[in-house]
């Protein structure tokens, strides 16, 4: 399931709370490439067997990736997308 066009203050805050609810950084976009947070970013986060990836692009803000069961609670939980 995806979200779109997450606003870009909104989703560097989501982030930041599903650090604090014990989210890990499984990967993202390099910090060394050029473009980072200019023109796109990535993120992708784990919290035992669940998985979602957060995609940023200065066009379309951001987009959250993820199993319709753990988007569907997310998008609950925290106020995203429509």
């Amino acid at each position: 399931m995806i979200i779109e066009n997450i606003e870009t203050e909104k989703g560097n805050i989501f982030i930041d709370r599903l650090k604090q609810e014990g989210w890990k950084l499984k990967s993202q976009y390099s910090p060394f490439a050029f473009d980072k947070g200019i023109d796109y970013d990535r993120y992708k986060l784990v919290l035992g067997k669940k998985t979602i990836v957060l995609e940023w692009n200065n066009w379309f803000e951001w987009t959250l990736f993820g199993s319709e069961e753990i988007v569907c609670d997310l998008k609950a939980q925290f106020f995203l997308g429509k």
